[in-house]
């Protein structure tokens, strides 16, 4: 069951990378990009053991998506760097660099430097793409790596105040599933519950 799991995700996953033409508006690490954001938060569901809880992961993964868009954008828009093929005076840092390279160390994290290493090579191919089709320079997406494990890094430094913050305990899990019936239409329902 996993195995299908894994292979229907990766599917999932291939299919807008299969279907995007390189075209003005989709390169295809456009999707790259969020690959190993993706395994962070299913690796564990392929039987492949995290470091942390699926809510940690997303939580983790929440918290360094909100520092990432906040450091590239206020770096982005306050040094005005020309674009390679003069579209914008936004180049420096790369955004798309820096979601790929913050997933990699949120997956070399939780998995090891084995899933780390897989989501690192997605990231470079990410940055290498963005130098390629000429959107950035290539100290564009240095900075943009740079920025990713610092927003990661973020994630990490913070999620246990902000678990204590909206009071998210760490029970070994909790799942209730019980069966009830609809009062209006006697129809058989189940009610789950989850506590994590």
């Amino acid at each position: 069951m996993k195995r299908l799991f894994t292979a229907a995700l990766v599917l999932l996953i291939c299919t807008p990378l299969c279907r995007a033409q390189v075209s003005e508006y989709a390169y295809p690490e456009k999707y790259i990009q969020y690959m190993p954001a993706v395994m962070d938060l299913t690796l564990d569901f392929a039987g492949i053991k995290a470091e942390n809880r699926f809510v940690d992961r997303l939580l983790t993964l929440g918290i360094g998506t909100l520092s990432c868009a906040a450091l590239v954008n206020g770096i982005k828009y306050t040094v005005g760097e020309e674009r390679p093929d003069g579209s914008a005076f936004n180049s420096f840092p790369s955004g798309h660099s820096a979601t790929a390279f913050m997933g990699a160390e949120l997956v070399r994290h939780e998995y090891g430097w084995g899933w780390g290493g897989a989501a690192y090579a997605l990231a470079t191919s990410v940055a290498v793409l963005r130098v390629v089709h000429q959107r950035h320079w290539w100290w564009d997406t240095l900075a943009g790596a740079g920025v990713g494990i610092l927003s990661a890094n973020i994630g990490y430094w913070l999620m246990e105040p902000v678990e204590n913050l909206l009071g998210i305990s760490k029970p070994a899990g909790q799942i209730a599933l019980c069966p009830t019936v609809d009062p209006m239409s006697g129809a058989v329902c189940a009610t789950f519950a989850m506590r994590f």
